[in-house]
């Protein structure tokens, strides 16, 4: 999620125990520090966006991480609310901390929550990056309906997605789900709603929209032998992928005696391509010659 809506997440929760809107409130200060601190990540784009992008939701996005931060953080802040305690104070960051990882695993880039237990990145699929009905929510919202209203919100989109898996299930691709099926949130519309099915051969990726119980295919993406698929996972773009996102896939040309091997992260678009794509390229004899990692454009390469 973007950062103002972590923060009014955090100020939020900071108010449920009462006190006033103001720096003088301790409990507040310390749910909003949390609520921003797992995105403190932003650090590595000094080195670039490769670092960047490898790190973000990574180590900083889990839930051993958000205890030792909760506790150094509570302890910075005993100096300047000493009339709350440290208890209070580690409280009110690990609430602050664990609404941030909570709203990140609800959209589809995901977490490594479980760091340093596992390297996968956890996903809900169930909010877009930016979500104004959840903004308006905590804007407007009272204390005491607060927690109902997000109850209801979250739980009418789930109920939405599951209603989109049974219209692509039934109606779209009979029996030709065989191996999976994906529902992501396409936009802050909680009708319209991404979908990436896997078949036996292939991946299909494309929209509904549930008020115009319409589908739109974007991309029929062909499967790579899997003997193909081991070798290429294995190179450094390979790795790259496989740790950046849960949804990827990639597709083997052959051009002037060498493989080109062309990866996609499925989970955005941007009209009618992906967002984040990388190139590699081997010799006849299996030897890599190039590997380049392209996030956000085409146009900015990134060598590894």
């Amino acid at each position: 999620m973007d950062p103002l809506t972590h923060g009014l997440v955090g100020m939020a929760l900071g108010l449920q125990n009462g006190g006033s809107l103001s720096l003088a409130n301790g409990t507040l200060v310390a749910s909003v520090i949390g609520s921003l601190l797992p995105d403190a990540d932003i650090v590595f784009q000094i080195r670039g966006d490769y670092a960047y992008l490898k790190q973000h939701r990574g180590f900083s996005h889990s839930l051993p991480t958000a205890v030792v931060a909760a506790a150094l953080t509570g302890w910075v802040l005993t100096f300047f609310y000493p009339n709350y305690g440290f208890g209070g104070l580690f409280a009110g960051v690990l609430v602050g901390f664990l609404s941030h990882l909570f709203l990140d695993l609800l959209n589809s880039y995901g977490v490594k929550i479980l760091w340093p237990l596992s390297q996968r990145k956890y996903t809900l699929n169930l909010l877009p990056l930016f979500d104004p009905f959840l903004v308006l929510i905590c804007l407007l919202s009272k204390q005491s309906v607060f927690w109902g209203l997000v109850g209801f919100y979250l739980g009418g989109r789930w109920l939405l997605k599951k209603w989109a898996e049974k219209i692509l299930r039934t109606r779209f691709f009979p029996e030709k789900c065989l191996f999976s099926l994906n529902v992501l949130p396409a936009s802050a519309n909680p009708l319209l709603w991404d979908f990436i099915l896997e078949t036996e051969n292939k991946f299909i990726v494309g929209s509904l929209h549930l008020a115009k119980g319409s589908c739109q295919i974007f991309r029929k993406l062909v499967r790579v032998r899997e003997d193909l698929a081991a070798i290429f996972q294995k190179t450094l773009l390979g790795q790259l992928f496989r740790e950046f996102t849960p949804f990827y896939h990639f597709y083997v040309e052959k051009e002037d005696e060498k493989l080109v091997c062309r990866f996609m992260d499925l989970r955005y678009r941007v009209q009618d391509r992906f967002l984040h794509n990388g190139t590699l390229v081997m010799d006849s004899q299996g030897r890599v010659i190039k590997e380049i990692f392209q996030p956000y454009s085409p146009a900015h390469v990134i060598s590894l």
